[in-house]
């Protein structure tokens, strides 16, 4: 099989910007240093998820490997791009894959280098192509995955409805194919991600789960002697926030990429930055196989210099119950870290704790008040990143804010007034926590009486999934409307003294919800809008 280049006017022109504009990452080759190369993709497999899952597996593979932790997908943080920059060593400009609604017959521009099937080559094209006694095996969960890829030349080919069985096929044929390159995609912690949250137990749960199946297949792999012989690698397509993906915070954007197996260094945390299109090209680097002249792509050779110098790093705390309002107290908080020998540090007023002015985590926490919790892992001199969880506590009475209820098939932010009310309720806060709803097509329009504390500049904050706006006085202060997935917008306004009428119009398409109003002003850290800063209802 041969690969075909576009050279059709502007795509010429950005492939030839690319070449010169990438040449110093222009993949090392080298001889051939393994005979297998295993790839596990795991959707949804985020670094903040890995970092607060149970993953004793894995932490021993970093132990004895190699972990870039914050590596990083691409823009857009949806499924079918970052999916196909993991096997191709390109991002979207290059590869056409542009979002989740592409198709091959939904083409907005042709990728810069194509098969005859007219995608871009992936890594299974190019073991194929220069190894050709070569056995390569591609299995798979999410059911939009093959349509991004030539798997015309790829010998074995699965497609299950159950994560565990297909890995338990995958690694039987690994077995008795002895392959050259093996493929595991496994979809399912992403549906955990999007049913119950990408800070759930659920989630992360999914995670620990996969984590002991693979742990099993290594010792599977060690006990045959085939580790040795053998680059495996683990990694995700994108994280996630609140029940969705598909936006720009680093929850959704960074992922973490593990190596483990013949040469790569033991016990090594890979410090520079990378990138998800890197590991289809180091795996090639492992096989002595050339990436096409477009990838964007190096290999992470760090991982086998025996020279690297490891960074530290220390996994975040797990908190449970994670942040939103509960109707009263007290409220009981546990707090733990993946790693046995880190110790835990908290605050409850804001400040990101230290060893020097943290408490330490020695028991569960009860909580009579809202609170902000800050908390940190320590180890060896390093911390974690901090965690915060902002906990409202009621008094179980009822809220202050008055909400409407409505439903219907909504893209933006409906005119309320031409819409029935389906139901009404009072609420603490500008959220979906106390309002029964149906799982997609609905929406909310919120009004109260904020009452600001003293003059100045104050900035309030919108995240939603889906649309949503922001009103006082009337006036729209910020705007966060259309069908999207968890995204912020801010804006910042001077006010006097006093009470302000406020309103929050939400709605929520399909794929995710979430709604959470902030402010910060003097002598108000960024915080969500709690009965603190409501008099009463509007109505």
């Amino acid at each position: 099989m041969k690969y075909r280049s576009i050279s059709i006017g502007i795509f010429l022109i950005i492939a030839v910007a690319f070449t010169f504009g990438i040449s110093c990452n222009k993949a090392t080759i080298s001889e051939r240093k393994v005979k297998h190369t295993i790839l596990i993709g795991l959707d949804a497999f985020g670094s903040r998820g890995f970092q607060k899952a149970s993953t004793p597996y894995m932490n021993k593979m970093i132990a004895n490997g190699a972990i870039a932790p914050f590596a990083r997908c691409l823009l857009p943080t949806n499924s079918s791009p970052n999916w196909t920059a993991m096997l191709t060593g390109v991002g979207p400009l290059q590869h056409g894959v542009y979002d989740n609604d592409w198709e091959r017959d939904k083409v907005k521009w042709p990728p810069v280098e194509s098969t005859d099937e007219g995608v871009y080559p992936s890594l299974m094209n190019w073991v194929k192509v220069q190894i050709p006694s070569s056995k390569v095996n591609f299995f798979y969960e999410w059911k939009g995955l093959a349509r991004l890829f030539d798997l015309s030349q790829v010998d074995k080919v699965y497609l299950g409805e159950k994560g565990d069985v297909i890995f338990e096929k995958a690694a039987d044929s690994f077995f008795e194919d002895l392959p050259d390159f093996l493929f595991i995609n496994i979809d399912e912690i992403d549906h955990y991600g999007h049913q119950d949250g990408h800070d759930s137990e659920a989630y992360f749960n999914a995670i620990s789960h996969y984590d002991s199946i693979i742990g099993h297949f290594i010792e599977r792999l060690e006990a045959a002697g085939l580790m040795d012989e053998t680059l495996l690698m683990i990694t995700g397509d994108h994280g996630g926030i609140d029940k969705g993906h598909g936006s720009t915070s680093l929850n959704e954007i960074e992922i973490p990429i593990l190596l483990y197996g013949a040469d790569v260094k033991k016990g090594l945390v890979i410090d520079k930055p990378c990138y998800i299109y890197d590991v289809p090209v180091t795996l090639a680097y492992a096989l002595g196989v050339t990436p096409p002249d477009a990838s964007i792509g190096r290999p992470i050779l760090e991982a086998f210099d025996p020279n690297s110098i490891s960074a530290p790093y220390v996994p975040m705390p797990n908190i449970s119950p994670t942040k939103g309002f509960f109707p009263k107290p007290p409220v009981m908080v546990e707090i733990k870290v993946d790693d046995a020998d880190a110790k835990i540090y908290y605050s409850l007023d804001g400040s990101v704790p230290t060893k020097e002015s943290g408490i330490v985590y020695n028991a569960p926490l009860q909580l009579n008040n809202s609170t902000l919790l800050t908390t940190v892992s320590y180890k060896n001199g390093t911390y974690s990143r901090p965690e915060v969880n902002q906990y409202r506590i009621g008094n179980g009475k009822e809220g202050k804010i008055s909400w409407d209820y409505y439903e219907g098939d909504f893209l933006r932010v409906p005119d309320f007034k031409s819409l029935p009310i389906k139901k009404s309720g009072m609420s603490n806060e500008f959220s979906l926590k106390e309002i029964p709803h149906r799982p997609d097509h609905f929406a909310v329009k919120f009004e109260a009486t904020l009452t600001i504390p003293e003059k100045g500049k104050y900035t309030f904050f919108s995240r939603s999934d889906d649309g949503s706006k922001v009103l006082l006085n009337g006036k729209v202060i910020v705007d966060n409307d259309g069908s999207h997935s968890s995204q912020i917008k801010n804006n910042q306004v001077e006010l006097s003294k006093g009470n302000h009428e406020i309103e929050v119009w939400y709605f929520d398409d399909t794929d995710g919800e979430g709604l959470e109003i902030q402010i910060a002003g003097p002598g108000i850290p960024k915080q969500i809008i709690t009965e603190k800063f409501i008099i009463e209802s509007a109505l």
